[in-house]
């Protein structure tokens, strides 16, 4: 019997899916997603029905990943920093709509106006009028470390809006560390250590932290990895302030908001009215093709760190965490009364095609195979690609000398948000270097005139970028601007953003 069979074939509509089929359902998606790891759970009625490790933690060493094996959930931990705000909010310390500048004075958004009317709301609900991904080399790929979160604020008067306050969705990452900010104002503690004694304790999440710092046995956690031409290679932790868990413990995540705010004693965490509140449309977004071909979705909005949409005519939130090397989703039916998690350590749609299918066993639709939906639109992606490259014009290296000394090009140039960037002259070739982490590091390769491509060291990045430097009326470089090669880098590889000025040259 093929694999599909074995899942689909006994079941009728709204029949849950046995452990047996959970199996082949998991290993089918990691076998042909080509995911080393995952981990999932499914909570039914306060209970943990399922809780399985499968795969391995790394391809390097082979050790087997089980529940006690700690993810880094990524966006996910948006959902802990609203609910930690919520506590605050049902201990009278803040509103959701109180005004941002009346906790952080050095608030300042491009627009005076938007500064002054910007609130705690505005900062979790994607509204700002920023364009997606602003600002996120900031903290993209490897550079939350060596950005502090004053040097975040500082920036956001430089990022300029593309659409009207309050008017479009788009996401956007700086906002949630001014919301954590406001944690710290309030609290008088960082936002992560609030989270872990506010609510990961109180929950027992035993082996979950919000900083990878207090992580207590680093050989528990699963690496990352990304394809690199078709092929799988692990990966640079992306060490910031992010939750990581492990699936017992999102399982426990999970039980809290089923339950609207209880602990497993009955006790209120948080009260039933900020949970609500947390899970309310706030701004609506765009339906996205495939919700509405598989899941008949008429809308989809975006609540206080959760996503949210109609799923076959019953209420569905999610959010997913995506970072480099891992990819992690959760997804609730609350009207079923039922939660699925799955934590992965490979960059593919197998979280989210995880949670989809099992959940839709819980209702009265015909089922869909989420992973195989993927599976071919992998595949009719890479024929696209493929297409691509024999109708576009090739990225043709060039054969002939730069139009000026390569030491022309070196020195120092700044953007007003980002800082600043190096261009240095190594051997008999140009690098480039970000100065906020070490993962932006490469060569530039010419390809004409003033323009390069610059190639970085980590190639499992997949994030090349077009290098354009700019020549005042005299010759002299004064500047670059930049512009990934591929439409399928990540949004928060923002390179489009910068306008990078040469502000000094090597002695």
């Amino acid at each position: 019997m093929a694999l599909s069979q074995l899942i689909f074939a006994p079941l009728c509509l709204s029949a849950q899916l046995t452990p047996k089929q959970i199996d082949a359902l998991v290993e089918k998606a990691a076998d042909e997603l080509n995911v080393p790891g995952v981990a999932l759970a499914v909570v039914k009625s306060g209970e943990v029905i399922h809780a399985k490790g499968y795969g391995v933690q790394s391809i390097e060493n082979n050790t087997p990943v089980t529940t006690d094996t700690l993810f880094q959930v990524a966006s996910i931990s948006k959902s802990f920093l609203t609910a930690a705000l919520a506590l605050l909010v049902d201990e009278n310390k803040l509103s959701w709509d109180d005004k941002v500048i009346d906790y952080l004075p050095q608030f300042q958004m491009y627009d005076p106006w938007v500064t002054r009317e910007f609130t705690i709301r505005d900062l979790l609900t994607h509204r700002s009028g920023l364009p997606l991904g602003a600002g996120d080399l900031l903290q993209w790929p490897d550079a939350q470390a060596h950005t502090t979160p004053d040097e975040i604020i500082s920036a956001l008067k430089y990022l300029k809006p593309t659409s009207s306050f309050r008017s479009e969705y788009a996401y956007n990452n700086l906002m949630y560390t001014v919301a954590e900010e406001i944690i710290r104002e309030i609290t008088k503690m960082p936002w992560d250590l609030y989270v872990e004694k506010a609510l990961i304790a109180p929950l027992k999440m035993t082996n979950c932290v919000a900083s990878p710092i207090r992580i207590k046995i680093p050989s528990k956690r699963a690496i990352p990895h990304m394809e690199v031409d078709g092929t799988l290679k692990t990966t640079f932790f992306k060490d910031d302030e992010l939750i990581n868990c492990d699936i017992a413990g999102m399982a426990k995540w999970a039980q809290l908001f089923l339950s609207k705010g209880k602990l497993p004693d009955g006790q209120d965490l948080l009260s039933e009215k900020q949970h609500a509140e947390m899970w309310k449309p706030v701004t609506l977004k765009k339906v996205a093709y495939i919700d509405q071909k598989y899941a008949q979705t008429h809308f989809q909005a975006y609540g206080l760190g959760w996503n949210l949409m109609d799923f076959h005519g019953h209420l569905h939130v999610s959010h997913g965490g995506a970072v480099q090397g891992m990819t992690s989703h959760i997804a609730f039916l609350p009207e079923k009364d039922v939660a699925v998690i799955a934590l992965t350590n490979q960059w593919s749609r197998a979280a989210k095609g995880l949670t989809a299918t099992i959940l839709e066993h819980y209702i009265e639709a015909e089922p869909t195979n989420y992973i195989d939906v993927y599976i071919e639109g992998n595949k009719r992606y890479e024929a696209y690609k493929k297409q691509q490259k024999k109708t576009e014009k090739p990225l043709h290296l060039s054969t002939t000398k730069p139009p000026m000394a390569l030491n022309q090009y070196t020195g120092t140039y700044q953007d007003n948000w980002y800082g600043t960037v190096d261009v240095t002259v190594i051997g008999s070739e140009l690098n480039i270097k970000f100065s906020r982490g070490n993962a932006l590091t490469g060569k530039l390769a010419h390809i004409e005139g003033n323009r390069f491509v610059a190639k970085w060291h980590d190639r499992t990045l997949n994030a090349d970028a077009f290098v354009k430097f700019d020549v005042d009326f005299e010759g002299k470089v004064i500047g670059f601007k930049m512009k990934a090669v591929s439409r399928s880098t990540d949004f928060s590889y923002n390179f489009h953003d910068l306008n990078l000025k040469k502000v000094s040259a090597p002695e």
